[in-house]
């Protein structure tokens, strides 16, 4: 792989392709469902908008000239694995796919998932991976163990290995966002811990970013041979990754923990409007209760 070569070098997968057409064909059904007839239900434009480039990130992770450059250079294969946790997860997850995809169902299958669900072992499964103390951990075990350098070069051998990683990442992250943003359904988190939960996984992107950019060898020796076509060696390419994994990742998770943190003010405000105006309406009351008592009685 050179530079020349590497703008024509398409990966046009079936099956990634074919995974990709099905969910937006699904999520378009739904959407066009809840919005029949001109009323916008259950998903906004801004969320259908974030879905679809939530997929295009996956487009350009999986497909385009990234992935092939991702077997020549480590700084291109930290870019897709950005693409992949901290671009494309987050955008699905706001899009609110649950909610279209139900929409898009039929009926009884909707009441077949259901009951497969509550069939063991899914409901335990089910149980724990919405903790998110166990989703939180999840991650961070995705994301050093598959960075460690025996099980990172495996996964540039062997294909489907490969795959595997890749499927783990966005899985993982895909759970992790969906605990943080929770776009419909009941909050995992209450408001001020998802705050923090985001915060503290902003720092493991870091961290492993911060280890590539000041390491003074090369960790990945696979490299070696193929980062010199682009006129970098394999610490400058090391170096390049470190700063894409660093960086870009972390500005993501802080602007995420700073929406959140907006929101939780908001409902800090709220909460205090409604206490004051419950506390104007007891004060001009011409009866005030005397007692609990007198109270649930009026």
């Amino acid at each position: 792989m050179t530079p020349h070569e590497a703008w024509r070098a398409w990966d046009w997968q079936p099956l990634t392709l074919a995974a990709l057409v099905a969910t937006a064909a699904l999520y378009g059904r739904g959407v066009g469902l809840l919005w029949k007839g001109g009323r916008r239900r259950g998903v906004r434009g801004w969320q259908v908008a974030s879905f679809v480039a939530g997929l295009a990130a996956i487009l350009v992770a999986l497909v385009s000239p990234v992935h092939a450059m991702s077997q020549a250079l480590l700084s291109a294969h930290m870019a897709q694995h950005v693409l992949l946790l901290a671009v494309a997860p987050p955008l699905i997850v706001l899009g609110s796919p649950a909610v279209a995809f139900a929409a898009a169902l039929p009926a009884r299958w909707r009441r077949s998932a259901r009951s497969s669900g509550r069939t063991p072992p899914l409901p335990p499964v089910r149980r724990a991976l919405s903790q998110p103390f166990v989703v939180w951990a999840l991650a961070l075990l995705a994301l050093w163990l598959w960075h460690a350098p025996p099980l990172y070069q495996l996964a540039l051998r062997s294909q489907s290995v490969h795959v595997l990683e890749h499927a783990t990442f966005f899985g993982t992250a895909l759970l992790f966002w969906w605990v943080a943003l929770q776009p419909s359904g009941p909050r995992r988190l209450p408001r001020g811990f998802d705050v923090l939960y985001v915060f503290t996984g902003s720092f493991q992107g870091a961290a492993l970013g911060f280890l590539m950019t000041f390491a003074t060898v090369p960790l990945y020796p696979f490299y070696g041979t193929t980062v010199g076509a682009w006129g970098l060696t394999p610490l400058q390419d090391q170096q390049l990754a470190g700063i894409f994994m660093w960086l870009p990742t972390g500005v993501i998770y802080l602007i995420a923990a700073g929406g959140l943190f907006l929101k939780w003010m908001h409902a800090i405000e709220r909460s205090s409007l409604r206490l004051e105006g419950e506390a104007q309406v007891r004060a001009h009351s011409p009866f005030p209760p005397s007692s609990p008592s007198e109270a649930l009685s009026r």
